[in-house]
Formats: C-alpha cells, sequence, structure tokens
C-alpha cells in the first residue's frame, strides 16, 4: 500500500522530471529533491501558527507534559 507521503514525493519526482525535459538516469537525484521538498513543506506546515498537528504528535507531547 502506498503511503500519502511517498504518493506526494513520486508525485513531485514526476513533475520535476518532466519540468527538466525527461532526462534519463536522473530518477535517484529527482526522488531524493523530491523527498527533500516534500518533508520541507511538511516541516513548513507544521510550524505555521493554528496548523493542527497530527494526533500521535499530540499525544507525545502531552505524555512528556506539553501541549
Amino acid at each position: 500500500m502506498i503511503t500519502e507521503r511517498r504518493a506526494s514525493i513520486e508525485a513531485r519526482a514526476y513533475a520535476i522530471w518532466e519540468h527538466e525535459g525527461r532526462p534519463d538516469g536522473k530518477d535517484l537525484e529527482h526522488w531524493l529533491r523530491a523527498e527533500a521538498e516534500v518533508e520541507a513543506e511538511r516541516t513548513a506546515q507544521e510550524a505555521r501558527p493554528g496548523t493542527p498537528k497530527p494526533l500521535q504528535s499530540v499525544a507525545k507531547s502531552k505524555r512528556r507534559g506539553r501541549s
């Protein structure tokens, strides 16, 4: 089963590949770039004020005495 994160990375890597003219042999470079972009986007979204935290993060922070 493909996770939402993996699907986002695949779509981003494909878009990068197309944008660069569909070059051969750059699949790993495109994948790593897409992975970094998707992760940066996720991190930025979490840092925005008013953005709800994922439930797992909330549960962990409550166990540690944070909110």
